[in-house]
């Protein structure tokens, strides 16, 4: 599914998104094709829902997102553990 098929079947809406092909560029992740886990009315049902399935599934790659924005842009975060 492409971003804007997503924007038109759930306007105004907050979702919860799975990467399916996804690939960096320049310090962005583009998402090539993206699986719709749900949707939602406001950001905090979105991030609690993202963080419980982020926590199961540390591996997948998983992004929350309001319709509103036309594209979909995400920047790249370097992950540091701290021992």
């Amino acid at each position: 599914m492409k971003w804007k098929d997503i924007r038109e079947g759930c306007p105004d809406s907050w979702i919860l998104l799975e990467a399916i092909e996804a690939h960096s560029d320049h310090g962005k992740r583009v998402v090539d094709k993206i699986a719709v886990l749900d949707k939602f009315n406001n950001s905090d049902e979105a991030m609690k829902a993202y963080r419980e399935l982020h926590k199961k599934n540390p591996e997948r790659e998983l992004y929350v997102a309001h319709t509103k924005n036309e594209d979909l842009e995400i920047e790249e975060r370097n992950r540091r553990s701290i021992i």
